[in-house]
């Protein structure tokens, strides 16, 4: 799945929740969310923890470097985040971000 990083769209921003996320792509639809996932948690060398998908939503909790992160697909707008649960894990995404923009 080379090229599928459009650093462009990365970004970092602070959510509701006070949290931080990463956008990573809104070029990504439902059905090929499952396999990007796998391509970005390859990348960052994640896992898989659970999963819960909706008809428009799909939140997947996952683990980076000890630290838990929901990659969440929303269908409206649409996009792709690697969202964080806690202050150590908004400390991350920096470096997600800086990682994957190298590897693009």
């Amino acid at each position: 799945m080379k090229n599928k990083i459009p650093p462009s769209e990365l970004s970092i921003e602070k959510m509701h929740s006070g949290r931080s996320c990463l956008n990573l792509t809104s070029s990504v639809d439902w059905e090929c969310f499952p396999d990007y996932a796998d391509f970005i948690l390859e990348l960052l060398g994640g896992s898989i923890i659970s999963k819960s998908d909706g008809a428009d939503v799909r939140i997947w909790e996952v683990l980076i470097d000890n630290e838990y992160f929901f990659l969440a697909f929303d269908d409206f707008p649409v996009m792709i985040t690697l969202e964080s649960k806690s202050p150590q894990g908004d400390d991350y995404l920096p470096a997600f971000k800086a990682l994957l923009v190298e590897k693009s």
